[in-house]
């Protein structure tokens, strides 16, 4: 069958003609998917204020050559927060981001779909740091690229003392005998390893009991953005504003 059914929520638009937009959506049956939404831009369309980033909905689309054709669509949640708040709009914009660097077109992904989903409900609500912290590590597990923080990386040896050296390169902690070994690391407090660690397997629905301290949230912040990096061979654009952002919240 050409035409089809997806639940979905928009994680890129980009303006096509003087009428049309090219969606990329997120799927919860058929992953990513690059679709046109014709007519879209013109003042009396229906789709008008359904095909926004961040909206959650139910699309029927048709299949074609190169690009799939949104001909339906309904909107069951807008996020429209997101959109009226400029702190929390850099946060789901560099969410959708990430997703679109590391979402493989075609290929279904279910529990990719849910944490997304929670996690925008979530940027609507809670401290938008927290979630995008939760939301990076809780990615990287999903797609296999869990950092190892129980143990030294390297060695499989015991973590000892308060300060913790973690390499990007190696995907996890270093002991204090291996870290010389590794000049980039990066040096943290045995708190952000536990950070990590209680975002990685904490229920997201209580996320904000959590609290993490400025130095916490900078170690934190800047762990995620290197190990990211390390697994992702394309520049995350929004990732350098966000961190000025949060650099400006920490001096706050």
């Amino acid at each position: 069958m050409k035409e089809y059914k997806a639940e979905g929520i928009i994680i890129r638009v980009r303006d096509y003609n003087e009428a049309d937009r090219i969606v990329t959506l997120l799927t919860s049956e058929h992953g990513k998917i690059q679709a046109i939404a014709k007519g879209c831009r013109k003042q009396k369309s229906r789709k008008r204020g359904i095909i926004q980033q961040f909206t959650y909905g139910d699309f029927i689309l048709y299949r074609g050559r190169s690009l799939d054709t949104i001909t339906q669509c309904e909107s069951r949640e807008s996020f429209a927060v997101l959109r009226e708040d400029l702190d929390r709009m850099a946060y789901g914009v560099y969410i959708t981001e990430l997703l679109d660097g590391f979402a493989i077109q075609g290929e279904s992904h279910g529990e990719l779909f849910y944490l997304t989903l929670v996690s925008l409900h979530l940027l609507s609500l809670a401290d938008p740091i927290l979630v995008t912290r939760a939301f990076e590590i809780r990615l990287m597990n999903l797609l296999g690229y869990r950092p190892h923080l129980e143990t030294c990386v390297n060695c499989g040896g015991d973590l000892i003392g308060s300060r913790i050296a973690f390499s990007s390169r190696l995907g996890g902690s270093l002991c204090h005998l291996c870290a010389p070994g590794e000049p980039e690391s990066s040096v943290c407090s045995r708190g952000t390893i536990n950070m990590l660690k209680q975002l990685s397997s904490w229920d997201l629905k209580r996320l904000q009991v959590l609290k993490m301290s400025p130095d916490i949230r900078r170690e934190t912040g800047e762990i995620m953005k290197n190990y990211i990096a390390q697994r992702l061979d394309k520049k995350i654009k929004s990732a350098d504003f966000l961190q000025s952002l949060e650099s400006m919240q920490n001096i706050g």
